[in-house]
């Protein structure tokens, strides 16, 4: 089984476009492009020109136009197609979410000042039974020049199927990684921050809400930094 033929959609990482492909990742094809997120960008910018400060650079992006776009623009990107997106109450376990109605999970993990940029990456439940590639960790014995995208996409893989559940679509993966049910989601995202300095958001369609979650971001959120 060869990667292509996966029925999971799964960017890859480009530039500083986790932005990107988490939406895409999240809704499962290609909804937005690079071209999409510039222009949202631009818009918010002309907005409101002063949170730019007296540099006057767009502060919602990187001015070179490599992404690096922060959550204003995943907000209104998401809001374009009849979605919103509801931070997590960190005062409550995640267990305690409602996931009933959420099509899919943004992780924001927070920049390490110098050391390590922040990152934005999805999560998806999938209710059936799914066959994709199975792919090693390493190539045991292989040079490294040999691990191209082209020869990884070409190359046959043993096929393994997974019951209904929770997936790691991060961009920064070689593939999709099985997470499973929603107990072992909670496990993963409590490891998860217990390591890092993250935000959970909930990708919900477009209506009222009354819930631990809040559809405003938390301050330490809307004023940090873009993210790859």
């Amino acid at each position: 089984m060869k990667l292509r033929e996966s029925p999971i959609y799964h960017e890859q990482q480009s530039f500083w476009l986790c932005a990107k492909h988490s939406l895409n990742n999240v809704l499962q094809r290609e909804v937005f492009t690079h071209a999409d997120l510039e222009r949202i960008a631009k818009y918010l910018h002309e907005l409101h020109p002063e949170q730019s400060g007296w540099l006057k650079f767009n502060s919602h992006k990187n001015f070179l136009g490599f992404g690096y776009y922060d959550i204003n623009v995943i907000i209104a990107a998401l809001n374009e197609k009849g979605y919103d997106l509801l931070w997590h109450d960190k005062r409550t376990g995640i267990e305690d979410a409602d996931l009933s109605g959420c099509v899919g999970i943004i992780i924001h993990i927070q920049p390490d000042w110098f050391f390590r940029r922040g990152h934005w990456f999805a999560l998806k439940h999938f209710d059936e039974n799914l066959t994709v590639p199975k792919v090693p960790a390493t190539y045991v014995g292989e040079p490294r020049a040999a691990r191209s995208i082209s020869e990884n996409e070409e190359r046959e893989y043993e096929p393994k199927t997974h019951d209904p559940g929770f997936w790691n679509l991060d961009s920064k993966l070689r593939h999709p990684e099985y997470i499973g049910d929603r107990e072992l989601l909670n496990a993963f995202l409590q490891k998860l921050s217990k390591r890092n300095r993250l935000h959970i958001l909930l990708v919900v369609p477009s209506v009222d809400h009354t819930s631990a979650s809040s559809s405003q971001p938390p301050s330490s959120l809307s004023s940090s930094p873009s993210v790859e």
